[in-house]
């Protein structure tokens, strides 16, 4: 049976991959897919470009070693953002201090009331996501953030969150998600963004 990576969807190409073994053309598809929201992630967690870059590949590897794993028990991207997610974390527990060193400082910048999203997706569509997260930072808990994100920048459910952040179950993640969302009204309130 022949499979168009372009449209098979992400757990296709992990069966695939589970059933034919490793091949590059899907190693490509997947890359393509997921470089640049890992990348962001990635981002999040170091503040800097070329480790940031470097992380990703690490991150990548790791995948790739265990993708033939993959069962299927939860989505691919629910798989991936959990390999992401512990490989930063065990690298911030190493340079922690290093990181937050690098959060800029964004007191000077305004913004119009926009929804989280739609800020969210522009930022990201034009480069500037960082800069967001940076701020962002500053008024969330790191779980808050990521759990924010992962709803509604990569559009997860928030049973799956729940799965990627370790939550006891899907209220703690709602909550996450939540306390959240009142803080990132706050910091648009408070104009620290620009609309551009």
């Amino acid at each position: 049976m022949s499979l168009d990576l372009r449209t098979g969807t992400d757990e296709e190409l992990a069966a695939h991959w589970a059933d034919a073994g490793p091949r590059d053309d899907l190693a490509d598809e997947i890359f393509r897919r997921y470089r640049k929201r890992i990348y962001v992630w990635c981002y999040g967690y170091c503040h800097d470009v070329e480790e940031s870059v470097d992380l990703t590949q690490e991150i990548f590897v790791k995948l790739f070693a265990g993708l033939e794993n993959f069962r299927g028990g939860s989505r691919l991207s629910t798989w991936i953002y959990t390999i992401a997610r512990n490989h930063c974390l065990g690298k911030l527990a190493r340079q922690g201090d290093q990181w937050r060193k690098r959060l800029q400082s964004l007191d000077e910048i305004e913004v119009a009331d926009l929804g989280a999203a739609r800020l969210i997706r522009d930022r990201e569509r034009r480069g500037e996501l960082e800069l967001l997260l940076a701020q962002a930072r500053t008024r969330m808990k790191e779980e808050e953030l990521e759990a924010f994100l992962l709803h509604y920048r990569d559009g997860l459910a928030v049973r799956e969150i729940t799965r990627i952040l370790g939550c006891n179950n899907a209220s703690g993640a709602r909550t996450l998600i939540q306390n959240a969302q009142r803080k990132f009204r706050r910091l648009i309130a408070a104009k620290e963004y620009p609309d551009g």
